[in-house]
C-alpha cells in the first residue's frame, strides 16, 4: 500500500472523543491495582505493611481525584474534537499535553520509593504526613469546584464563548492549576518521597510555561474583557500571586 493511501493515524484528541468518559473513569479505577502492586511486600510474611493511612489517603485521593475529571470535566470537553483541544489545551501547549499524560506515571515511583527504596527515611514524618493529608483534600474540593464550573463552560458552543467568571473564578484565573499544585505538593509530604520533591519543581515549571501559553491565547479569544478581569483576579493564589 501506498504510504499516501495510508489512512492518517487518529489523533489523542479523536482517540478521546472516540472512547468517550467511561473508558477513561475505567481508567482512573486502575489505580489502585497498580498502587498495592507497587506497595506489595513480595519478600515479607506481612505483605500489605506499607499499606497505611498515608500511603492510602494518596491512593485514594489520586482515584477520586482522577475518576472526577474524567465523569465531570471531560464528560463535557468530548463533546468534540475541537471542544477537548481547547479544554485541555492542545491549541496552545500540546507539550505540556503530552508531559502530563508521561508524568501520571510517575506517582507510581514514589510508591516504590515508599514502599521499598526508602532513599531518605528522615523525611517520612508524621506532621509532614499529616499536612500532605490536608494539602490533598484541599487540592481534590478546589479540583471539583472548578470542574464543575467548566464543565458548564464547555458544555455547549454559546457558553465556551463566556469567561467563566464564576465559582472558583471569581478569586483566581487558573483554579485548577491551583489544584494540581496542592496536589503535587501533597505527594512528597505524604510518601515522604525524595523523588516526589525532585519531581515537583518540574510541575512548577510545566504549570507556570502553560500559564504563560494560555494567557495569551485567552486574550486573543476574549480580547479587552479578559484583559478586565485578569486585571482584577490573581493568577493562582487570591490576593499573592
Amino acid at each position: 500500500m501506498d504510504a499516501r493511501s495510508r489512512p492518517a493515524r487518529p489523533s489523542l484528541e479523536q482517540r478521546m472523543v472516540q472512547t468517550g468518559p467511561r473508558r477513561a473513569i475505567l481508567g482512573a479505577l486502575t489505580i489502585p491495582l497498580f498502587a498495592i502492586a507497587c506497595l506489595w511486600q513480595w519478600q515479607s510474611a506481612a505483605p500489605l505493611a506499607r499499606v497505611t493511612l498515608f500511603s492510602a489517603a494518596f491512593v485514594i485521593l489520586a482515584t477520586i481525584s482522577a475518576a472526577e475529571q474524567a465523569h465531570v470535566f471531560l464528560r463535557s470537553a468530548m463533546r468534540s474534537e475541537a471542544t477537548l483541544k481547547e479544554a485541555i489545551g492542545a491549541n496552545y501547549d500540546r507539550g505540556l499535553v503530552r508531559a502530563t499524560i508521561i508524568m501520571s506515571f510517575v506517582d507510581y515511583l514514589y510508591l516504590l520509593d515508599y514502599a521499598h527504596w526508602h532513599l531518605v527515611p528522615v523525611l517520612e514524618r508524621k506532621p509532614l504526613q499529616w499536612t500532605g493529608i490536608a494539602a490533598a483534600g484541599a487540592s481534590l474540593l478546589i479540583l471539583a469546584w472548578a470542574d464543575r464550573w467548566l464543565s458548564r463552560h464547555f458544555a455547549n458552543d454559546a457558553a465556551a464563548k463566556q469567561i467563566m467568571t464564576g465559582g472558583p473564578y471569581r478569586f483566581v484565573r487558573h483554579p485548577r492549576y491551583t489544584s494540581i499544585l496542592l496536589g503535587k505538593l501533597a505527594a512528597p509530604l505524604l510518601l515522604g518521597s525524595l523523588l516526589a520533591w525532585i519531581v515537583l519543581p518540574v510541575w512548577l515549571f510545566l504549570i507556570f510555561r502553560r500559564m504563560q501559553r494560555e494567557e495569551p491565547h485567552l486574550h486573543d479569544l476574549f480580547g479587552a474583557a479578559y484583559a478586565t478581569y485578569a486585571s482584577r483576579t490573581a493568577r493562582l493564589i487570591p490576593g499573592i500571586y
